[in-house]
């Protein structure tokens, strides 16, 4: 056997390994959307290598089975692969580049604020953490700012018209939860109920009305034509976005009467696109106009509150994406407001389901 023969050779079997090995690594993950996905991309590749392989065997005078069955084999492997490695792509980001919040501790040297950034839905490990620190925050003796925009109905209305839809968000969340194999974050905040019904002056709804973010959306309409442009051009792309918000639907109610293994696979797709669109190493999120309602003027009033708190301690939960904002402006009031010290807490993980044996075998007594 010359050189190039056995060149031929080793690159052919280590083709045919590694495309082996894919193919077993993709069958999970085509098992799990469908039982019928591997024998339908098997007749897919039958299809797609039938012709090519047939002239190229008419006119090599070669025998057609063979060479066709290498090539419907070969283009299997690859259909699956291609298939499947999105999907491991997002299990491994959602692994090793987890979104997470930050918790970020202020003092302007006579007072101390601990800003909890928080996500409407999350990891169980995440928001047992957040009422860990929570709850140590209130035995030191420091008063709770929760985030909650109070209903109104006519603010609702308009909220639901540029937000929500015209449905209920903590609906959406829960139900987003659901999916993604997460929790919503509402549903944590139990263990600290007692002291809020025996305490309430310690826990504080830092946040303003439905109503009141219409009034001043109407406001920046008439005050800043800058805005009014924007938000024009907003509305006039509002069809795009009610289709993702249709393609989401879909995907959901496809979720929801899936099989087991359909809703594992689409818990680990969506915590995957959750943690590659919530990294800004992965992902730059265009300004949305109407961050001047929902951030800028949410945060002024939060900074307002804080300002006029005469408590020494402060522990803030609060979407994370105001923090930048209020630090900003907190330190328009007062240059002393500096940070302490930060640290990072995963807020999406797989779940885990440990599995164990219980023997209730009651011991023999000597």
């Amino acid at each position: 056997m010359t050189l190039p023969e056995k060149l031929r050779l080793r690159i052919s079997t280590l083709f045919w390994a590694a495309s082996l090995l894919g193919l077993l690594i993709a069958i999970p993950v085509l098992w799990d959307f469908s039982r019928w996905t591997v024998p339908a991309l098997a007749l897919l590749a039958l299809a797609l290598t039938a012709l090519p392989c047939w002239w190229w065997c008419r006119r090599r005078q070669l025998p057609l089975l063979p060479s066709w069955g290498r090539s419907a084999l070969a283009t299997l492997c690859l259909l699956a692969v291609a298939l499947s490695v999105p999907v491991y792509g997002l299990v491994l980001l959602t692994a090793l580049r987890p979104a997470a919040q930050p918790q970020v501790v202020l003092s302007n040297g006579s007072r101390s604020l601990t800003f909890q950034g928080m996500m409407h839905i999350g990891s169980t490990n995440f928001y047992h953490s957040v009422i860990y620190d929570l709850e140590s925050a209130l035995a030191d003796g420091a008063v709770i700012y929760y985030e909650g925009v109070r209903p109104d109905p006519e603010g609702d209305a308009w909220l639901g018209q540029h937000i929500g839809g015209g449905s209920d968000l903590n609906s959406r969340y829960r139900t987003l939860a659901n999916v993604c194999g997460l929790h919503f974050q509402s549903d944590y905040f139990q263990p600290v109920l007692a002291d809020m019904q025996a305490h309430p002056e310690r826990h504080v709804v830092a946040d303003v009305s439905t109503l009141q973010m219409k009034q001043e959306y109407e406001r920046l309409l008439a005050a800043d034509p800058d805005f009014a442009q924007a938000m024009h051009k907003r509305e006039s792309q509002s069809t795009q976005e009610q289709t993702q918000g249709d393609q989401l639907a879909r995907f959901i109610a496809w979720q929801q009467r899936g099989s087991t293994g359909q809703k594992n696979l689409a818990g680990a797709v969506c915590r995957g696109v959750m943690s590659l669109v919530l990294n800004p190493q992965y992902s730059s999120t265009k300004p949305d106009p109407l961050d001047a309602v929902t951030l800028d003027y949410r945060n002024r009033m939060l900074a307002q509150t804080i300002l006029a708190d005469r408590h020494d301690k402060i522990f803030i939960t609060y979407g994370a994406a105001h923090l930048p904002g209020l630090y900003t402006l907190l330190r328009q009031a007062d240059p002393r407001w500096h940070i302490v010290s930060s640290k990072w807490q995963r807020s999406i993980d797989t779940p885990e389901d440990i599995d164990g044996a219980l023997d209730l075998t009651a011991p023999h007594i000597h």
